[in-house]
């Protein structure tokens, strides 16, 4: 009885660390050390607020501009998308909607902390992206798609995950100096 009392903690301290699932193991052990700032316009992406993202655009919640959500989504086959996506949702994928309103024309760059599609409609139709990329290491920010907007509503439709919960964050990108 001693040694297993002796052992318990030494077992208990070796075992895997359980992560959440979807997430990736830390590749670069200086992102448990240190965390480097976050892109300008994204200091919002620490702040998240928990929002149940719509099933349809009528249920949609509003992500204000500037501001990080994390969104639970839905079972992709219980979404009716706003546009039909350029692909199939495979089994078990999730999808949701977000509405979000932009006063300024300009760049506005979709954040998301997990591969997911995204989106960005407005008046019935999918709009082209401007930008591609990843995020900086150590932010949690895996993606970020560049929009060019013109003030308005619209919806931001993610799909192609399996995620139950997806960091996003919708923020004005920095203008790049010519």
């Amino acid at each position: 009885m001693l040694t297993l009392s002796l052992l318990l903690p030494l077992l208990v301290a070796a075992a895997p660390i359980a992560q959440a699932p979807g997430a990736e193991p830390t590749a670069d052990q200086r992102c448990a050390v240190s965390r480097p700032p976050l892109p300008a316009g994204l200091t919002g992406w620490s702040r998240r607020a928990p929002l149940a993202a719509g099933t349809s655009t009528r249920s949609a919640p509003v992500i204000v501009v500037g501001h990080g959500a994390d969104l639970r989504l839905a079972p992709a086959d219980q979404v009716t998308p706003a546009v039909t996506s350029q692909r199939e949702p495979d089994t078990g994928e999730t999808a949701g909607l977000a509405l979000f309103q932009v006063a300024r024309p300009g760049t506005y760059r979709v954040a998301l902390g997990n591969a997911a599609w995204i989106d960005v409609v407005r008046a019935g139709r999918a709009l082209t992206a401007s930008a591609h990329g990843h995020g900086p290491a150590c932010t949690g920010i895996r993606k970020m798609v560049d929009f060019k907007l013109e003030p308005g509503r619209y919806v931001l439709q993610l799909s192609g995950t399996k995620a139950a919960s997806l960091p996003v964050m919708i923020a004005r990108a920095p203008q790049v100096a010519a």
